[in-house]
């Protein structure tokens, strides 16, 4: 039984304990706990379980010379006993927003004198359901002339090795000659590491070692033979842990019952894997979690450091108000309190200067509003005039008339032309806090037009359409009013455009919802809703391809660009394709056309990459890098894999030709019931990545086949790979 196999059982007691207290983690406030003269406050806990959060329990206990200190338990192995032991280890610090910092151990190299058996190698190993883990600004750090140390941290055989020699660097500056780190990659839950040993001996008394610690808990002595003989002069070597609270992020802890974040707090993502933590406001300090002791107001005032307030001596007087402070003078005095304001001046001394100065004031004040009122006039009108000639350039004439010929109506729907005052209002002139995102070419935001319809506007970084040419102009034209005629439920529709800014601005009908790339990372989505979601998705696909007069290539088909509509279509999931920014449009009977390479990196057809034709194909290829991740999970690139799997659509084609699929199915929703569903969308993945476009199918036929796969009858197999041999999936 591997270690890690006896963790998960030694700890199945403590889990199961966890779930029943969640429902009282949100008790009413409790009183901080003591340990010597430290205090511990929910999330922690010591002996008052429902004062406290599941997997925060602090051990208190006295130390070697007798005084109670608080350890957080752990587990450990070593080269004599490779069975997972529970060990405690030292709190050096608890930061209530997401941290801790532990002691944590050295390991001699395996020629120190002394050395006991079994000091060479440690496995250090969080609980697997509790809240910690390591966090990445931890290094491992290997010091002593000629001294070697390794670490591994996945069970995939990955390891990392450092060889400290003698000669003298700056970087980094806490770990110079004769030591060496590395850096860890991420937040893992368990490490196991070896104390290495020296290489070139020439003496035997000579020592080294390494640990894994955090370089702010770390220095070493500058004396180089301190150093050669592994003598360090420190405090403690420190190993800051992560942590965070429950399973979601914010935005869905927010929702929950037992949200914890008390009213003077803000919620932050945990630094750690999952959950969050909570954070006083500014002006408060304390605990900010609602079953703590929560945050306090800060009296800035009691505290001349914390304010910047006149003296009292000077006519200064500061009020301590919820989260703030404000100043002002004393009675007597004039001015508005501050020391980098106007301070605080005695009244009697600037009268005289006052009445002096009004004349002329308002003199000066009467010659200013005149030529305010000028350069307001002549402002608008350049305003205006630069409006025109922008709606000029940019097609407006144009669209005006096409729409006229059109009677406004382009099949059933009703197109806009927006003035930028009216955009600029519904989108409260695109503040930050209306903001939906940004990509690489364009912000989006969200706003409310006058009769209270909820839109979305693309607003373009660099856009200069209609200043090249005449004839690039009237593409631009055609192409949105051919967008602007799109109608399919899972397309989202084009409803206007601004064509009064340099460069234009698009406005879109609203979906309310998150991607299907955000969906898929917070672990929301069974196999039948994915399937639901790719069917809908290849219904707009084929609609874009085969049922207009002029077919749409997408360019950008992924997961980021396909929305999830919180409502629901024939009882079935609504997505709805996004962000026409860099489609194009055929003529005539073109099939493909040539042009610069644009999309993502991970679902960009091969072909089109290697030589610049696109087709309706390049879109099938990337439909078929979204099947992928919808089968597994995955994201298209993954730079932190090893080399085999970082980009998914080859990972993928490689399990096809070992006929073991099933290893890298989604396991959040892969069983035995569905395996077959899931067998058959993998198929048919595997037919869209074919590297030559003419070996892939339409998208009309992706669609069918998706839609007869929805209807076929469950099947009952195994998930083994020689099972899967079964199913026939060729190379």
């Amino acid at each position: 039984m591997s270690l890690q196999t006896q963790m998960h059982c030694g700890v199945l007691v403590h889990f199961v304990i966890c779930v029943c207290l969640a429902g009282v983690a949100s008790a009413a406030k409790c009183v901080p706990e003591k340990c010597g003269s430290v205090n511990v406050s929910y999330p922690f806990w010591i002996k008052n379980s429902h004062c406290g959060y599941p997997g925060f329990q602090v051990i208190c206990k006295e130390n070697s010379t007798g005084m109670l200190t608080r350890y957080l338990s752990a587990y450990v192995a070593n080269n004599t006993h490779r069975t997972l032991t529970k060990s405690y280890y030292k709190i050096r610090e608890i930061n209530y927003t997401g941290q801790m910092v532990i002691s944590s151990r050295p390991l001699k190299a395996a020629s120190c004198l002394g050395r006991q058996e079994g000091d060479g190698f440690v496995l250090f190993h969080l609980p697997s359901d509790g809240p910690f883990t390591i966090s990445m600004t931890n290094r491992f750090v290997v010091v002593g002339c000629n001294t070697s140390g390794s670490y591994a941290y996945d069970n995939l055989g990955g390891e990392a090795r450092c060889v400290a020699g003698c000669i003298f660097q700056n970087d980094p500056p806490y770990c110079s000659y004769g030591c060496c780190e590395i850096t860890l990659q991420d937040n893992y839950k368990w490490l196991n590491f070896t104390g290495g040993g020296l290489v070139h001996l020439k003496d035997e008394k000579k020592c080294g070692f390494s640990t894994i610690l955090d370089p702010s808990t770390f220095t070493i002595g500058d004396d180089r033979e301190d150093l050669y003989w592994g003598h360090v002069k420190k405090a403690y070597y420190g190993l800051r842990l992560n942590w965070g609270i429950g399973l979601e992020n914010c935005s869905m802890a927010k929702t929950t019952v037992n949200y914890s974040c008390s009213s003077n707090a803000e919620c932050i993502d945990s630094p750690s894997r999952k959950g969050y933590v909570c954070k006083c406001l500014p002006g408060y300090e304390g605990n900010g979690y609602t079953n703590g002791t929560d945050c306090t107001d800060i009296d800035e005032c009691s505290n001349k450091s914390l304010n910047e307030c006149m003296e009292p001596s000077k006519g200064g007087v500061c009020h301590n108000l919820a989260g703030s402070y404000n100043c002002s003078c004393a009675k007597g005095y004039s001015g508005d309190g501050f020391k980098n304001g106007s301070t605080c001046d005695a009244e009697s001394s600037k009268k005289t200067a006052m009445f002096a100065a009004i004349g002329s004031v308002s003199a000066f004040v009467g010659v200013s509003l005149g030529a305010c009122g000028i350069v307001w006039l002549l402002r608008m009108r350049y305003q205006k005039q630069a409006r025109d000639e922008y709606f000029r350039r940019n097609g407006g004439v144009l669209l005006e008339r096409i729409l006229a010929e059109r009677g406004k109506q382009m099949e059933g729907k009703i197109f806009r032309i927006f003035s930028e005052d009216e955009l600029k209002s519904a989108f409260r002139d695109y503040s930050d806090d209306m903001k939906l995102g940004t990509g690489g070419s364009s912000t989006v935001y969200k706003g409310i037009l006058s009769n209270g319809t909820p839109v979305a506007i693309k607003k373009f970084k660099d856009f200069p359409i209609g200043v090249e040419s005449e004839e690039a102009m009237k593409q631009f034209i055609n192409e949105i009013v051919i967008l602007s005629g799109l109608n399919h439920k899972n397309v989202v529709s084009l409803v206007g455009c601004c064509l009064q800014t340099q460069s234009p601005l698009l406005v879109y009908e609203f979906v309310d919802g998150r991607t299907i790339s955000h969906q898929l990372r917070s672990n929301h989505l069974s196999w039948q809703s994915r399937l639901q979601i790719a069917t809908g998705s290849t219904d707009a696909l084929a609609y874009l391809h085969s049922e207009l007069d002029r077919p749409i290539i997408h360019r950008d088909v992924k997961s980021t660009n396909i929305l999830l509509a919180n409502i629901f279509v024939d009882n079935t999931l609504a997505p709805k394709i996004a962000d026409f920014g860099i489609s194009r449009l055929l003529c005539g009977n073109d099939t493909h056309l040539t042009t610069n390479i644009m999309g993502t990196c991970g679902y960009m057809d091969p072909e089109y990459y290697d030589t610049g034709t696109l087709s309706e194909k390049s879109d099938v290829y990337s439909f078929g890098v979204f099947l992928a991740e919808l089968l597994t999970g995955r994201e298209p690139l993954s730079p932190g894999k090893p080399a085999q799997e970082i980009v998914l659509s080859k990972f993928f084609l490689s399990k096809c030709k070992e006929n073991c699929l099933t290893e890298i199915f989604d396991p959040k929703v892969r069983n035995e019931e569905i395996l077959d569903q899931m067998i058959d969308v993998a198929s048919l993945a595997k037919e869209c990545l074919c590297v030559e476009g003419k070996g892939r199918p339409s998208m009309r036929e992706v669609k069918i086949k998706l839609e007869e796969i929805g209807g076929s009858t469950t099947l009952t197999t195994s998930t083994s790979c020689s099972d899967v041999l079964s199913y026939q999936i060729s190379s």
